[in-house]
């Protein structure tokens, strides 16, 4: 897998879930792999689109300068766990990958805190408790909540080329093909038109 620089953006969140757009960070899944976090402040950049509270962010920016082999190891991490998670995925109940997801959750879970919602108590990461593992342990507990509630029917891996994102299809006829029409979608109806121009 090659791992390249990548400047995140809203557009790299389209799958209808943040554990899912995590796992989006490797692109061309298809085709040749390549890993968008190549280093923990790439993995704080998508991290900020992920709605993680910029304050945490910030303090983990600082944290990782002054504990680069820390943030290194953090990084780590939270790139097992995303393997993890397109495994589970993408081939349901591998043993392995529960293994690693279990590891990554029991992390979080010790040290979570409870908080409530909606009449609900959940365990809730906090970067005071996880240090520079808090995106790691944020995406671990937000994983397990969407496992158990997933709609596996609706899960679709994008059909554009060098793509292989997974999105939740919510249209209603439950015919979605592309992770974002913008993109994929656009592009693949490029290719063809230029197939048939073709003499």
């Amino acid at each position: 897998m090659q791992v390249r620089a990548h400047d995140f953006q809203p557009r790299d969140l389209v799958a209808g879930d943040v554990v899912l757009d995590f796992v989006n960070t490797v692109t061309a899944r298809d085709t040749e792999p390549i890993d968008w976090l190549d280093d923990y402040a790439a993995l704080l950049s998508w991290s900020v689109l992920a709605d993680l509270p910029p304050d945490a962010v910030a303090r983990l920016a600082s944290e990782a300068v002054a504990h680069p082999r820390r943030a290194a190891h953090a990084l780590a991490g939270a790139k097992v766990l995303r393997e993890a998670l397109w495994e589970l995925l993408r081939h349901d109940q591998a043993e392995d990958a529960v293994a690693r997801l279990t590891e990554s959750w029991r992390s979080a879970t010790t040290a979570a805190v409870l908080t409530g919602s909606a009449g609900r108590l959940e365990p809730t990461a906090r970067v005071e408790n996880s240090g520079l593992a808090y995106p790691e342990h944020f995406v671990a507990l937000r994983a397990v909540r969407l496992l158990e509630t997933l709609p596996s029917v609706r899960l679709r891996v994008c059909g554009g080329r060098h793509c292989g994102w997974l999105f939740l299809d919510t249209s209603k006829a439950g015919r979605r093909r592309w992770c974002d029409m913008a993109t994929c979608g656009n592009a693949e109806k490029t290719r063809r038109h230029r197939s048939v121009l073709r003499p």
